[in-house]
């Protein structure tokens, strides 16, 4: 029988953390499990759906899913799916999913909505994508837990926005293997593909002494600082992040605005000013300093057609691990978008449970990081 699902209420949180707990263990380390004052405001948010399941009326919580929306940048995301172990196999993760994203595609201002899914099993990737969902990318080392855990990304898009994506005309090589990869697994409606750049190697990063880094750690300046220094919304377009700490140059001519969790070791380059092409010699001193403060883990969100930005990201050891087409709407189309990542760890993949619909992600990532850390051509020589 399908499960009665309804809004979460702030006198739901005790028995939400109990859940959390007893699907997550005491290694689940985000707000939204553990974090009472976070968990309320969530529910109270307008911008917030909490849905959550008994097994009667009576009986306690066994499952729990939100989705949050940006009705500026018209997307949504779902996280926090859990269920208990003892009501598990009924298909009631299947059903909140499907539900939540119906509803928020159905009836928000929104174009798409996303997700990432853990990979210690199949069953949440298959959940998502029986319910919509198209395997977009997958980030190793994305956060630690127990262990640096490996996740994917899913998208499920509203009917007709793939069909008005803005072209790329070129992509640098180092990308041709994800261009393949979102072609053959979404199954795009047909457009032009990007030129795939000939050239086997990234541009080099210009020579010349990098500046040196300061961090400054204050979220509310920072907030501040950042709408600032970088007014154009498309030049800050990073759904659900903000940043809350800044990088800044000691000759001042070059901020970098990130979202750095010291707890798991993720960080996201949220913008940087000027442009990044300007000053993309310094971006291996900002990534060590950010790895001196905690970072594991560093991604960056880029426009598909960020040609030169994509090439330096490449030749400072980021790698392209997810697409997300039509992502953000520009005018009368949508434009396509990637992530590119770098990871400060060593790869493993040991116990890697993962669909299908995500090995072509996962072996061009293999196949670059190969190129970029394990080439003895020169050894031989």
């Amino acid at each position: 029988m399908a499960a009665q699902f309804r809004a979460a209420r702030t006198d739901d949180i005790d028995e939400l953390l109990t859940l959390y707990r007893a699907v997550y263990g005491s290694s689940y380390t985000l707000p939204l499990g553990t974090d009472r004052e976070v968990m309320a405001r969530e529910i109270e948010s307008p911008t917030t759906t909490w849905l959550v399941a008994r097994t009667g009326p009576q009986g306690p919580l066994v499952a729990s899913i939100l989705g949050t929306v940006s009705p500026s940048e018209r997307l949504g995301k779902l996280q926090g799916l859990a269920v208990h172990p003892d009501a598990r196999g009924g298909g009631i993760a299947r059903q909140a999913v499907r539900e939540l994203s119906d509803q928020i595609l159905g009836e928000q201002p929104v174009d798409s909505v996303y997700a990432t899914a853990r990979t210690n099993s199949t069953a949440p990737q298959r959940i998502c994508l029986q319910s919509g969902f198209r395997a977009l990318g997958v980030f190793p080392n994305l956060r630690k837990s127990d262990r640096h855990e490996t996740m994917v990304l899913l998208a499920r898009h509203r009917p007709g926005v793939l069909e008005q994506r803005l072209p790329v005309p070129r992509v640098p090589a180092g990308l041709a293997g994800l261009v393949d990869a979102v072609h053959e697994t979404v199954g795009l409606p047909d457009a032009p593909r990007p030129t795939v750049d000939g050239r086997t190697s990234p541009d080099p990063v210009r020579a010349g002494a990098a500046s040196a880094f300061e961090l400054v750690d204050a979220p509310a300046f920072v907030r501040r600082r950042f709408t600032e220094a970088v007014p154009e919304p498309g030049d800050r377009f990073y759904p659900f992040h903000a940043p809350n700490v800044l990088l800044t140059a000691e000759d001042g001519g070059f901020e970098v605005y990130a979202q750095l969790n010291r707890g798991d070791g993720y960080c996201a380059l949220v913008a940087t000013a000027p442009g990044l092409s300007e000053r993309g010699g310094d971006l291996d001193a900002v990534i060590s300093t950010l790895s001196d403060h905690g970072a594991l883990h560093v991604e960056m969100l880029l426009p598909l057609d960020r040609y030169a930005d994509l090439n330096l990201l490449l030749g400072n050891g980021f790698l392209p691990a997810a697409a997300y087409p039509a992502m953000r709407l520009e005018g009368d189309g949508y434009r396509d978008y990637v992530v590119m990542a770098r990871t400060m760890k060593p790869l493993d993949f040991r116990g890697l449970a993962i669909d299908a619909a995500f090995r072509p992600f996962t072996e061009q990532y293999i196949e670059l990081w190969k190129q970029q850390y394990l080439n003895t051509h020169g050894i031989f020589h």
